[in-house]
């Protein structure tokens, strides 16, 4: 019986589509996600936090006309829309953001956007001193 060296088929990034920088083999290097059915992405975690950088607590507002609801509409209202999203089920005030085109915002001017939101939501949630900063997006 013949048999072969089979030299494809391990668990890193499989596709790379929107990096050039060939195949990897043996331990990661970064932490990368992969998108082999869509387009680019930019990947954000912003942490709503109010004037005093306190986190606000996410978990009730993500219902119609609520915080969530206001933020992402506010991130959509410039020339970027919010592609993916996640809120995280903690009161850390997370929500984890994939943005298309990629380079409409950078993270310094998503948070100056965000933080125009003083009273988000009928539960009035405070932005105003909301973090964000780039990396990977969370799934679990």
């Amino acid at each position: 019986m013949a048999t072969f060296t089979r030299t494809h088929g391990n668990a890193q990034e499989v596709f790379h589509i929107d990096t050039a920088n060939g195949s990897l083999s043996g331990a990661l290097a970064t932490s990368a996600p992969v998108n082999f059915t869509g387009p680019k992405l930019d990947f954000f975690k912003l942490i709503v936090q109010n004037a005093s950088n306190a986190n606000q607590d996410l978990q009730a507002q993500v219902g119609t006309g609520l915080a969530v609801e206001q933020v992402l509409e506010t991130i959509n209202s410039g020339s970027a829309g919010v592609y993916i999203y996640q809120v995280e089920d903690s009161n850390a005030g997370q929500i984890s953001l994939a943005i298309y085109p990629t380079g409409a915002y950078t993270a310094s001017t998503l948070q100056a956007k965000v933080r125009t939101l003083t009273a988000a939501g009928s539960g009035s949630i405070d932005c105003s001193g909301s973090d964000v900063t780039t990396g990977g997006f969370k799934l679990a």
